[in-house]
């Protein structure tokens, strides 16, 4: 299972089955798809295989694909972690279904109307709080910015029912803990289902993860009872705020991708690389053989191996180092959906709204990959998980300071491309 590094043990049984959704539009000159998965990650490798493998088994260009999932962290491991790593053949197996929804979505195409709106639902709590000095610990701070609103994507018969609802929201699908063992869409994949089942199962309902880098579900207990509450709130606040969208006919798309190079940490040096390997072997070694528990085996484990690829890189590198973020835009006429391979904290949303010159726009996060959190100013200042520990399970140095400008000049710049 993927979701949490300290789970150890595989998955038990399947609560409830995982999907992948898939819309394709077409406007007669271009033609996108957008997928969803109830998967934990993917990387930005897989996810550009799937896409060239849609690009040329479909001819839709692999810079039209948007690879969304709905980060449920009780799916099966796709993007390895240190020490673990998933099955290829599962891994294949998968591939082959994406690709496989998306042949069978362009099939069915019909004309089709378009429209966006969003509804109000606090389902999410800002985690960031009681942040020590070491930025180990993690808790709930509801001052903290959160996003207030489900942003819904509606494809409708032209003279009929709706064909695809495609909703975000701004908080991790979370509620089932590392102690979980069942394979579940947690309370992303209920709204789907509660969302289809409303409308007889003809309509097709994508959740994708908002900007929610820093913001956990609000659950009150980690078991399945919460995940039906918080999943049936959100399927209901979507089929409701529905009811108030203009759909629009005749709308032409437009598709924009850039990538953009988000600057790393120096590397340290190699005397200093070895130093902290080292203090990894013992630190490990010291738990061996007294009772340990598992995760914390795994952890530390993890650690050393980090560690280890930090004296290669130390040795290695030459230069500024810098780690590649994409960000996919797709237009419809007043509609943009914005997908970032990171995860925003929620007060990029805040950003995006203001830079954005669409009246809906949509943010998607962990889009074509996952590369990491991608912070605040006012998060680097203060550390903590996604600032000092996280970065070591998606790659090796840590994002330098300074991230909001580029991110600012990255948003304002690929939407107002899209109104070209």
């Amino acid at each position: 299972m993927g979701g949490f590094p300290e789970r150890t043990d595989p998955a038990e049984d399947v609560h409830d089955p995982l999907f992948a959704r898939a819309l394709v539009l077409d406007d007669g000159a271009r033609r996108v798809a957008v997928l969803s998965a109830d998967l934990p990650e993917v990387s930005p490798a897989f996810a550009a295989d799937v896409r060239r493998r849609i690009e040329r088994e479909l001819a839709i260009p692999a810079q039209h694909v948007l690879l969304a999932i709905t980060r449920t962290h009780a799916g099966p491991l796709v993007m390895g972690r240190r020490v673990s790593a998933p099955d290829p053949l599962y891994l294949e197996n998968l591939r082959d279904r994406l690709v496989g929804a998306v042949r069978a979505a362009g099939e069915e195409l019909r004309p089709a109307r378009i429209g966006a709106g969003r509804a109000k639902l606090y389902l999410g709590v800002n985690r960031r709080e009681g942040l020590s000095a070491a930025g180990g610990a993690r808790g709930r701070r509801p001052g903290r910015h959160i996003s207030p609103y489900v942003r819904i994507f509606v494809v409708a018969e032209e003279r009929g029912g709706p064909l695809a609802i495609l909703f975000t929201d701004g908080a991790h699908p979370d509620v089932l803990g590392p102690e979980n063992l069942q394979v579940s869409g947690d309370y992303a994949g209920r709204a789907e289902r509660e969302i289809e089942e409303n409308f007889g199962d003809t309509a097709v309902a994508l959740f994708a993860l908002g900007f929610a880098g820093d913001v956990d579900a609000a659950y009150a207990k980690r078991n399945f009872d919460e995940v039906e509450q918080l999943g049936v709130a959100l399927g209901r606040a979507v089929i409701e705020g529905m009811k108030a969208i203009e759909l629009l006919s005749g709308l032409s798309l437009r598709v924009r991708s850039l990538r953009v190079a988000l600057p790393l940490e120096a590397p340290p040096s190699v005397e200093e690389a070895e130093s902290r390997l080292l203090a990894e072997r013992e630190r490990l070694a010291s738990i061996l053989g007294h009772n340990e528990e598992k995760a914390e085996v795994v952890r530390r484990r993890m650690r050393v191996d980090w560690a280890a690829e930090l004296v290669h890189v130390a040795r290695e590198s030459q230069g500024e180092q810098a780690i590649e973020l994409e960000l996919l835009a797709i237009a419809l006429g007043p509609i943009a959906l914005l997908g970032v391979s990171g995860e925003p904290f929620a007060a990029y949303e805040s950003v995006l709204a203001e830079l954005s010159p669409f009246p809906h726009t949509v943010p998607i996060s962990c889009a074509n990959g996952n590369i990491g959190y991608l912070p605040t100013d006012q998060a680097f200042a203060e550390g903590g998980y996604e600032v000092e520990t996280a970065p070591s399970l998606y790659g090796v140095l840590r994002l330098r300071p300074g991230l909001e400008p580029i991110l600012r000049q990255a948003f304002a710049r690929v939407l107002v491309e899209l109104t070209d």
